[in-house]
């Protein structure tokens, strides 16, 4: 097993020796331990594009959670050990601490050390404004699994909104499929060695701000971040003899705004940004995605609650942008079934308005087989005919997956 460690030795050592010399034993502290371990099936049903990978990927997820606080609630600390083992995919094979964290409580404020994870935003199709952990790639490829970020988090709260303060004295580079892996697109990148605009390179010290507060159905958050782009270059070192490249992190600064409205059954959605950055080979630019949510509670007459809704999103540097979603529309279906089961579907479609050949369709679904396990589905179809288009190199690699998690404690 081609086990990738993706966090700094040292930290790591720093942070375990945290969690075990902090936490006193009192008659008053609680603990516990609990987590999952899924073995999923993943079946490729298109031709390969050439290139000599498995239609078939057997895998295997073990996460837990350990919790402790002590101090009357004052003090706890988390840890959540993640680990995968893929057949085919050896980048995938990896073991991450997903959070191992202490945490503070004050009057009014609270005071955090350690592997943590933060999420910002509102909208569904992108997290414009979700900066402060780095992507896990080699997990799935909708960008939804974070690595563990260290940290330095301070949080105040009032009456006028709460405010945060983050030091993040390490980068964490992103993770990427490997050679063998259906889902490279195309591209081999050179794991573990990345290139940075930063003389210190992964040791750059990166800062924070966010303001965030409610206004009646109104809820705002402002937010400020410099340092190192968790976005990687892989077009500035690419190398078209073997399709190969280094990722390549530039310095810069985000502003960023989410905001969502609630109203009855209505969630009206919006997330943008600013980006600057310091070397001038990149332009600046903005983007935003913006839409609405509906719930239908109780269709068809039914105990069925069905959620459907509509994102678009525009980036300024339009066909030179790095990101799918340029200009385009989401159109997405939840499905709660409100069972015994707790079934739910999720449908989810992408359209790219400038090249209306270029398309991404999902489809996600869970449910309960046993009282401590759950039978998932995942379907994943992508359709693009142009080469310069950034789901070009995915056109090949539509797949189904299947899952059965057992939940323990």
């Amino acid at each position: 097993m081609n086990v990738v460690m993706n966090f700094n030795c040292k930290y790591a050592v720093l942070f375990l020796g945290m969690a075990i010399f902090t936490i006193p034993h009192c008659s008053n502290a609680i603990s516990s331990w609990d987590g999952s371990i899924e073995l999923e099936q993943r079946l490729f049903w298109q031709g390969d594009a050439g290139m000599e990978t498995a239609r078939s990927q057997v895998s295997a997820r073990l996460e837990m959670e350990f919790f402790r606080d002590w101090n009357e609630g004052d003090d706890n600390i988390t840890f959540e050990p993640f680990l995968r083992y893929d057949e085919q995919d050896g980048e995938r094979s990896h073991v991450d601490v997903r959070q191992l964290i202490w945490t503070h409580y004050g009057a009014n404020w609270e005071f955090s050390a350690g592997l943590g994870r933060v999420f910002w935003g509102v909208t569904e199709s992108q997290h414009l404004v979700d900066i402060i952990n780095q992507t896990d790639g080699v997990e799935n490829i909708d960008g939804e699994d974070k690595l563990g970020q260290p940290m330095i988090r301070y949080q105040y709260f009032n009456d006028f909104g709460n405010f945060e303060a983050f030091l993040l004295p390490y980068f964490r580079s992103r993770t990427f499929a490997g050679a063998d892996s259906r889902l490279n697109g195309g591209i081999l990148v050179n794991n573990d060695h990345e290139s940075y605009e930063s003389d210190d390179e992964e040791n750059n010290i990166d800062f924070a701000l966010r303001y965030s507060n409610t206004f009646g159905d109104w809820g705002v958050g402002l937010s400020w971040f410099s340092g190192t782009s968790r976005e990687a270059d892989l077009f500035r070192e690419f190398n078209p003899m073997d399709f190969s490249t280094t990722p390549y992190y530039p310095q810069i600064d985000q502003f960023g705004a989410d905001v969502q409205l609630t109203t009855d059954a209505w969630l009206l959605k919006l997330e943008a940004i600013n980006r600057k950055f310091d070397d001038s080979l990149y332009q600046d630019f903005s983007a935003a995605t913006a839409g609405v949510e509906y719930t239908f509670t109780g269709v068809f007459n039914s105990i069925y609650d069905l959620g459907v809704l509509a994102e678009y999103s525009w980036d300024e540097r339009n066909e030179r942008a790095t990101s799918l979603f340029q200009n385009d529309l989401f159109l997405g279906a939840r499905l709660a079934l409100n069972d015994m089961s707790s079934s739910e579907v999720l449908f989810g479609i992408t359209h790219d308005f400038d090249d209306s050949d270029s398309r991404a369709i999902f489809v996600e679904g869970a449910t309960r087989i046993a009282p401590a396990m759950t039978a998932n589905i995942e379907v994943r179809y992508f359709d693009s005919e142009n080469p310069r288009d950034l789901l070009f190199g995915f056109r090949e690699s539509s797949f189904i997956q299947i899952g059965f998690e057992y939940f323990f404690d």
